[in-house]
This record gives C-alpha cells, sequence and structure tokens, in this order.
C-alpha cells in the first residue's frame, strides 16, 4: 500500500533460462499523488512457460502507475506478458506499455493489457505491439559494418534496453554489468 506522496518501484529482469514461471504483484496507490512503476524485462529460451504481469489499483487522488515490460521468445518459449491498471480514484492516471520480439516460429508472446475505469475524470491507456526484428533493420547495420549476428545482437540490445528507474547510482551500474554478462551467454 503505498501512502500520500509515496513511491513504489519494481524492476524484475529475467535473462537466464527458467522451466516455468508465474508472478503478478498487485499495488495499491491508496494516498493521494501516490506512485507506482513496475517494470519487468524477460529473456525467454528453450521450453520455458512465463506467466508475468503486476496490477495497480489507483484508489488515491491524483495516484499514477507505470507498467512496462520487455519480451523477447526464442526457441520453444512460451510468455504471457499482463498489466492491469484499475482507477478508481479523482485525476488519477495509469499506463501499460507491453512489447514483444519474437526470436522463432515455435515461441509464443501472449500481451494481456487490461484497462478498468470507475469514472471519468481519470486517464488509462497502454499500448501493446509484438513482431519481429524487421530485415531492414538488420540490412541497415550490416551496410555500417556489422555481421548478421552482430547486428542482431545490437538490435536485441536496444530493444531491452529500459532505464532501470529508481535504483543508486552504484546498483545501476552493477544490475547493468550483470544484465550485460548475462545477455552475452544467451546470445
Amino acid at each position: 500500500m503505498i501512502e500520500d506522496d509515496g513511491v513504489y518501484i519494481s524492476n524484475y529482469i529475467l535473462v537466464t533460462p527458467v522451466k516455468s514461471l508465474q508472478m503478478f504483484p498487485t499495488t495499491y496507490c491508496m494516498g493521494r499523488n501516490a506512485r507506482a512503476t513496475s517494470q519487468s524485462i524477460v529473456y525467454a529460451t528453450n521450453d520455458a512457460k512465463i506467466d508475468i504481469g503486476s496490477r495497480a489499483v489507483l484508489q488515491g487522488e491524483g495516484s499514477r502507475a507505470e507498467i512496462i515490460s520487455r519480451v523477447i521468445a526464442t526457441d520453444n518459449a512460451k510468455v504471457i506478458a499482463r498489466g492491469d491498471v484499475f482507477g478508481e480514484a479523482a485525476n488519477a492516471k495509469g499506463h501499460i506499455e507491453c512489447r514483444g520480439l519474437m526470436l522463432s516460429d515455435t515461441a509464443t508472446i501472449d500481451s494481456i493489457p487490461e484497462l478498468k475505469a470507475t469514472r471519468r475524470d481519470l486517464e488509462l491507456s497502454h499500448e501493446a505491439a509484438v513482431g519481429k526484428i524487421a530485415e531492414e533493420e538488420i540490412q541497415y547495420l550490416m551496410a555500417r559494418g556489422l555481421s548478421e549476428d552482430e547486428a542482431t545482437s545490437v538490435i536485441i540490445r536496444g530493444f531491452l534496453n529500459v532505464d532501470i528507474t529508481g535504483l543508486p547510482d552504484a546498483l545501476a551500474k552493477e544490475t547493468k554489468k550483470m544484465f550485460d554478462m548475462s545477455l552475452e551467454k544467451v546470445m
């Protein structure tokens, strides 16, 4: 529960293989101007079955929530990316952003953004997109001297590059270093 002017930030990063993962935490923005941010980065491989997401309930006047997910699925991985914002308070704002990148014809990504509003004086929005790497992007980078594998790696890194909000500088640097090392292993 987030009280008046409180801030809650959740960052979840999965870049190592797992067999199964489910999570769907709920954050209650109860106080005036309470803020919640939930960011998930998922690189799903092998036969992983992943069902991940967040819910924010906006009950405090002027409360805000942002739910962001970036998903890459390869091999036979199955991913469900959920986002749910429930607006109940005056002047509340919520946004869901779900983006998925398919690297295999046998993987699946289901993006499920859900918005619920109980009043007219609030704003809720979402954007969802699932697709493949555009061939033009790979060709562009290859024309500048990168191999196809290098070009693909650059595009994937750019796709997954989400500002990890709210971390102290030292922890942000360490997190980025671990993230980069993990990506090196899977690419």
